[in-house]
């Protein structure tokens, strides 16, 4: 039998907003999974370009991100950070693409974990990447405390959705990926009333 479970959130920002999110089990994955859908506006994460991917870096890392634009407006950004290890280099790997000029439409963060220490400090960096694009008003909490611990989760919340998914049996190895529907443009006629 499946059950959805009801979660009321309140929000501030001019003002309190009442939403609710529906949680659903996801059929055929294991008991961590499970799918989440937020069905309420949210804020718009200013627009994202060359100089939102450079600030995306570590100053303190030799890698600095790479943002490479096309000439039909589709852009990408790409960001790797290393974390010096004995034995195994844990890593963050970060591909954001775009269609349109300043509006992400996926993204992928590439999470290759080593020691437990390495865990909690690229879940930490993971989600604080992950807020920077989508915003802090998303439906899941302490998202460094699950993406370092390795449990699987689908979300769907203002147009976005996010998939966390171990690679192929490797437990050191997880990505986050994120899709947004296109916005619509600043030049479209008035929907009618």
């Amino acid at each position: 039998m499946l059950a959805a479970i009801v979660i009321p959130f309140i929000l501030a920002g001019g003002g309190d907003v009442g939403r609710t999110a529906v949680v659903l089990p996801l059929l055929s994955q294991s008991p961590s999974v499970q799918l989440v859908q937020l069905n309420a506006p949210r804020e718009a994460v200013a627009d994202f370009n060359a100089l939102r991917c450079k600030g995306i870096g570590d100053l303190s890392s030799p890698n600095k991100p790479v943002f490479t634009e096309r000439g039909n407006g589709e852009w990408e950004c790409t960001y790797l950070q290393e974390y010096p290890e004995t034995g195994h280099t844990p890593s963050v790997f970060l591909q954001i693409r775009g269609v349109e000029a300043g509006v992400w439409s996926s993204f992928r963060l590439k999470l290759n974990f080593g020691s437990l220490l390495s865990r909690q400090v690229l879940g930490t960096r993971a989600a604080n990447l992950v807020y920077a694009l989508i915003g802090n008003d998303t439906p899941m909490r302490e998202l460094d405390i699950t993406l370092a611990a390795g449990r699987e989760f689908e979300i769907a919340f203002g147009g976005i959705t996010l998939k966390y998914r171990q690679e192929r049996m490797d437990q050191t190895r997880f990505n986050v990926f994120g899709t947004q529907k296109g916005r619509v443009p600043d030049t479209a006629p008035p929907a009618p009333e």
